[in-house]
């Protein structure tokens, strides 16, 4: 075998893999993709061992990708001593894709194959073999340049060639091999057109619909905004105003005021209602007041408003005069 064969075809173990793929139905233009994975193997060098595999195949381009991973990416070795190791990952067609099927022997052509020695990492092949005796020829567009790109662990090949397309691929294969002995066990599963996504799920007659849930609304809320201190002379009743809030999201329950007045001061009434505040709204409450002589010169009267659990509390200055 010339050096051209070598480069473009697999190791003869591989294609004794291959030869064994059964030749499936036509295919329409379509893309196909299929993926497997393996337990590491620690029998192995790392960056033989595959753990991962995935194809997709354009048919109407003949635009073929692997994505291989590996347990460590392969390394070219040093030029004293180059990597020996080479990856070979190839589509063919079966209706059984399976190992059992491969040992039973059959036709496999026409193939594509990529073909990647780890120590030319710049040189990757893809070739298709029509026959058995068959070589890949650049001329003639069975044989060319596959790009490759690297990275943690996976390496990518990507190929196209217009005699590739409408083939029917069905199968797929990745191995390592040093000449023509395979790094532990081929790495082999089907490519499919996948399937459509499945359409949303409706509500049948007997399914009840989803509960409608009610918007939920901020709570009611209390309170009491402070008023300016008062100037009062003792012994005169005086009417004071003051407002209860409501500055929450909901309505209040009924509830009451209570002025609970120090000593020397005088209120009337002590309790008064309070109505139902709506959200945001505001009850003004009329009492009066009396300072005595008792009064100091600054007293207060506290405000305590509550409705349901809800309370607030507040206060009224008075400052005596004379």
């Amino acid at each position: 075998m010339n050096r051209a064969r070598r480069l473009l075809v697999p190791s003869i173990l591989a294609c004794a893999l291959l030869a064994a793929l059964a030749l499936a139905a036509t295919a329409s233009a379509e893309i196909r993709v299929g993926e497997a994975t393996a337990p590491v193997n620690p029998a192995l060098k790392a960056e033989a061992d595959i753990i991962g595999a995935k194809a997709e195949y354009e048919s109407n381009t003949g635009a073929v990708t692997f994505k291989v991973t590996t347990a460590a990416l392969p390394s070219p070795g040093t030029e004293a001593e180059p990597n020996e190791l080479e990856m070979a990952a190839a589509l063919a067609s079966t209706s059984n894709c399976s190992s059992a099927v491969i040992e039973g022997g059959g036709s496999v052509y026409p193939a594509f194959i990529f073909d990647y020695q780890y120590r030319q990492p710049g040189f990757v092949t893809w070739s298709i073999l029509e026959s058995s005796v068959s070589v890949p020829k650049f001329e003639n567009g069975t044989g060319g340049l596959a790009a490759r790109t690297a990275g943690v662990t996976t390496t990518t090949f990507e190929g196209i060639a217009p005699k590739a397309a409408n083939l029917p691929f069905s199968c797929a294969l990745v191995e390592v091999h040093i000449g023509n002995a395979t790094q532990g066990q081929p790495l082999i599963f089907p490519i499919a057109v996948p399937p459509p996504p499945a359409p949303p799920a409706t509500p049948t007659q007997n399914q009840a619909p989803p509960p409608v849930t009610a918007p939920q609304h901020a709570p009611a809320a209390l309170s009491i905004p402070g008023t300016k201190p008062l100037k009062l002379k003792a012994g005169k009743w005086t009417t004071v105003r003051i407002n209860v809030a409501n500055p929450g999201g909901s309505a209040t329950l009924p509830g009451s005021l209570r002025l609970k007045p120090s000593t020397g001061v005088l209120v009337k009434p002590a309790r008064q209602k309070l109505p139902v505040l709506n959200a945001g709204g505001t009850w003004t409450v009329s009492a009066k007041v009396q300072l005595t002589p008792k009064a100091k010169p600054k007293s207060t009267v506290s405000l305590t408003a509550a409705a349901g659990p809800l309370t607030a509390k507040g206060s009224l200055v008075l400052k005596r005069l004379g």
